[in-house]
């Protein structure tokens, strides 16, 4: 793609300018004046978030002299439609936020979003120093780079068992976390074995009367040992079998169906489970639960427990059924793109290579975390109690923006804790990152276009069903189940699966075909 030149290309090495804040990286931005619009997901706006970004330009000067930013924050409610009228209208937007709530291929189909490649090369060279390829590929679509991943934990989930830390307590000479932790790892995915030693420790807390609420939340525990490919269809994240399934018709998920209306019969299900308020918010004495990191178990800090319990809340000992983790192959879940409309790319580009390299932590920081002394109290160099809120910002603190959503996390600010546990520790979770294994499905692109309809379809028999199969309460659960399995059917997942398995051999068969092309080289 050529690129309209507004700028003068930036050299290799940046040019220094000495100022009374220290050394700066400032880039050649030539004589023209440009204003980049921001949009992005937060709290909303806040009381002091015009003061911070007029502070915020006032510091980009020393960046990218002639270059102002105009920000519009929206909530993640008001999101997917804002950036739907928004490009509907062809609005004049420079960067955009893209996440979770708005499919990716899609939109990139769409041509919503420029192609990312030749400006990285030209203006933002030192991204590819600081995000490596196993986590920018995630963006690619055909090849192609459509937007910058925000670094933060980019490893796949980890179901765990979770105990509350009083039950631990009581019963912890007979739960072995380590030993757990070692079982459930050995297995490649969740059979019966596997939900027979849950259950162990279930009768157990339920023989010694402390079960009350019961179990809750281990039906995404059946995707043990898939990748995701378009919910609920996937394929066994380890080994060379790529072949497509249906997490719905698989044995997993029908052992889980068995064994969860048995646990129901037997009382470790709440009755009420179907029709009681609130249920996924409440605590309860066994569940299953993500777990963010590797290792044999995580045991809640103090001081984590002291604020869960002064928020009604209650702090989970997590052990985990994997001791590894892998970089999925689908989009992040929060990216910075430039929109297909924007009069100045090449400042834009230049821009997201400031909030996510190192040269520009400083502008980083104070985007998110707003004016020292006044939004936050620095403990130490790494460290920051903000002022307002403390963990999350909303649109009552007095600033803040999600540390997620406005480029690499790590190099921003921690959150202060007395006693962080490592899964809040910048350079750990770096390292979780860098050890997982990589996607056998990095590069592949799926276009859901040809079984639209069908998806659409299959997600509203999923709903039909998925509650009651899930919750162990169905009156007569296997009965159910083989019409779930029917009512798949006829909703056109066998038409689903054979497309989509068609796409991944494609990929496949032509990914050799480079490779060996490639060599031939």
């Amino acid at each position: 793609m050529k690129y309209v030149k507004r700028i003068i290309a930036a050299t290799a090495a940046a040019t220094m300018l000495l100022s009374g804040c220290g050394t700066q990286p400032v880039q050649d931005t030539g004589d023209e004046q440009v204003t980049l619009k921001w949009m992005f997901l937060g709290p909303g706006e806040q009381q002091d978030s015009q003061k911070v970004w007029d502070k915020f330009n006032e510091e980009l000067a020393k960046y990218l002299p002639n270059t102002k930013v105009e920000f519009e924050c929206v909530t993640s409610s008001d999101y997917a439609e804002k950036w739907k009228l928004a490009s509907a209208s062809n609005e004049d937007l420079d960067i955009v936020w893209h996440g979770w709530m708005i499919p990716y291929t899609s939109e990139v189909k769409k041509g919503s979003y420029l192609e990312l490649d030749d400006l990285i090369d030209e203006y933002a060279p030192d991204l590819k120093k600081e995000i490596p390829d196993k986590i920018m590929d995630k963006q690619r679509v055909d090849g192609k780079l459509y937007s910058i991943p925000c670094m933060q934990q980019m490893v796949s989930y980890v179901s765990s068992l979770d105990f509350p830390i009083d039950i631990y307590e009581k019963y912890k000479d007979k739960i072995n976390i380590e030993e757990l932790a070692d079982f459930f790892s050995s297995k490649e995915t969740m059979d019966k074995e596997a939900w027979d030693k849950i259950e162990e420790y279930i009768k157990m807390i339920k023989d010694g009367g402390d079960l009350k609420k019961g179990v809750y939340g281990f039906a995404d525990h059946v995707e043990k040992g898939y990748e995701w490919i378009s919910s609920p269809y996937k394929i066994k994240a380890s080994g060379d079998d790529y072949t497509l399934i249906n997490l719905y018709r698989t044995p997993e998920y029908k052992t889980f169906v068995q064994v969860y209306a048995d646990w129901f019969n037997k009382g470790y299900i709440r009755k009420d489970i179907l029709t009681a308020d609130n249920v996924g918010t409440e605590d309860y004495e066994v569940k299953g639960g993500p777990n963010y990191i590797v290792g044999q178990g995580y045991m809640p800090t103090q001081s984590e427990i002291d604020s869960k319990k002064a928020a009604g809340s209650t702090a989970y000992v997590k052990i985990p059924f994997e001791n590894k983790h892998y970089i999925p192959y689908a989009a992040s879940a929060s990216n910075t793109a430039i929109s297909i409309n924007s009069k100045h790319p090449e400042r834009a580009m230049q821009l997201i290579g400031l909030m996510n390299t190192e040269k520009g932590k400083d502008l980083y920081n104070l985007l998110v975390f707003g004016i020292e002394g006044e939004h936050y109290t620095k403990v130490n160099d790494k460290e920051i109690q903000p002022i307002g809120y403390t963990s999350q910002p909303t649109s009552e603190s007095p600033y803040g923006q999600y540390r997620f959503a406005m480029g690499n996390t790590f190099n921003g600010y921690e959150i202060y804790m007395q006693d962080k546990n490592p899964i809040y520790d910048n350079e750990f979770i770096k390292s979780v990152n860098e050890k997982a294994e990589d996607s056998k499905l990095r590069g592949f692109t799926l276009d859901t276009d040809p079984i639209k309809m069908e998806l659409a379809q299959v997600t509203a028999v999923i709903g039909e069903y998925k509650k009651s199969l899930n919750s162990g309460a169905a009156a007569d659960p296997m009965g159910l189940y083989e019409e779930f399995q029917q009512k798949l059917i006829a909703a056109g997942d066998d038409k689903i699966v054979e497309e989509i398995q068609r796409q991944i051999d494609e990929w496949r068969a032509n990914k050799g075909n480079e490779t060996t092309q490639s060599e031939g080289e």
